[in-house]
């Protein structure tokens, strides 16, 4: 469990399964839910309430988001990893994924393909190779790009406050850091090597970028490593705590599914289609003001409904190996980052305004 949660594992788990129709009811009814009622919405008793949970879900969205659905584009700059995570394929172990790291050129014909698209927000992903993405190599990245796009985000190895700071200073204005389980034995199990291997350097992550700058603080964990349940009541967690100490910043939350694949590693613990949807209207309606993505690894008619109720953030036209929009051709996705939602950025685009929405490419400009 998040380590700063009075609560533990199995007093979550008495709360779980003890969980009635009637405080189901009563957590829906609620103006400002808290954490007990995330885990009444959550639990087994919420899943016949899932009609009415559409419903509470989409006006919290509404009153928050309005009818916009923000969109971006993930930049791989490079997937050399020190790591030595047993579910991904950018282990360092692993021999049968193709490494590569951008040049600086690289990443601007990158950049240039994905802003022809429209799209005005980027996150910039990396692994986690010191040799490679210093703070001064991010921070040249995030000069560079900052010309070119309105907003950037990060997804790479956490780094210390002045880092952040540094990065901050060099446009980046959001950060995405997942946990990958909050279970601090299964971490150890699935992280036996490499910096990655220190949970509680991880976890504070969020924080030290918060008191850094940044204004987006993503969170998430992997479904499929652990009992669902039991990490988003973590999750919520830590998002409470994030929003008590980095109050300026906002809170965004990701639910990234590991995709079963042949040969590769089997997710323990699998998530149904109904269940996540059930934990993301559940976080919408305790957290109305957060920001939500959905991730590309979900078929394109989830990705669809759920804008639509909870998640107010999709990424569109993405390509997950480093030099995939420009630089390389178009060649496979790598195991649990294969995407499910292939269609193009335009097509994504059609998709939304036809549901009655409108796409948001840009959520702020910086006034000096």
């Amino acid at each position: 469990m998040f380590p700063l949660l009075k609560y533990s594992e199995a007093d979550v788990e008495t709360h779980l399964v003890s969980v009635s129709a009637d405080a189901v009811r009563n957590s829906l009814a609620k103006a400002r839910p808290d954490w007990f009622d995330l885990l009444n919405l959550i639990s087994k008793a919420a899943h016949p309430f899932l009609p009415e949970m559409r419903r509470v879900a989409q006006t919290a969205r509404r009153r928050y988001y309005g009818k916009t659905v923000s969109v971006y584009a993930p930049l791989y700059i490079g997937n050399t990893c020190i790591n030595s995570c047993r579910y991904c394929d950018f282990r360092r172990q692993h021999t049968g994924t193709a490494r590569r790291n951008l040049t600086i050129d690289e990443i601007r014909a990158e950049a240039e393909a994905i802003h022809e698209t429209g799209i005005d927000s980027l996150l910039i992903v990396a692994g986690e190779d010191p040799n490679v993405n210093t703070v001064e190599h991010l921070a040249a990245v995030g000069r560079l790009l900052k010309s070119m796009f309105s907003y950037l985000a990060l997804e790479v190895a956490p780094q210390t406050e002045d880092g952040y700071r540094e990065l901050f200073k060099a446009g980046y204005e959001g950060l995405t850091c997942f946990q990958e389980t909050y279970d601090q034995s299964l971490y150890r199990e699935m992280h036996p090597e490499g910096p990655k291997a220190d949970y509680d350097w991880r976890i504070g992550t969020q924080l030290r970028a918060g008191c850094a700058g940044f204004r987006i603080l993503g969170c998430a964990f992997l479904l499929g490593l652990g009992p669902w349940q039991h990490e988003a009541a973590s999750l919520a967690a830590h998002a409470f705590y994030l929003m008590r100490e980095c109050y300026e910043a906002k809170v965004q939350f990701a639910f990234p599914r590991i995709c079963r694949v042949d040969g590769g590693f089997a997710p323990p613990c699998e998530v149904t289609d109904e269940d996540l949807e059930l934990m993301m209207l559940a976080f919408r309606i305790v957290f109305p003001q957060c920001c939500m993505t959905v991730s590309t690894r979900e078929a394109p008619s989830f990705r669809d409904r759920i804008v639509q109720t909870a998640a107010d953030n999709m990424s569109a036209g993405s390509r997950v190996t480093p030099g995939g929009y420009a630089v390389l051709e178009r060649d496979g996705d790598v195991a649990q980052f294969t995407l499910s939602d292939n269609r193009s950025a335009a097509e994504v685009f059609a998709a939304i305004r036809a549901n009655g929405q409108e796409v948001a490419f840009k959520t702020w400009d910086n006034r000096i």
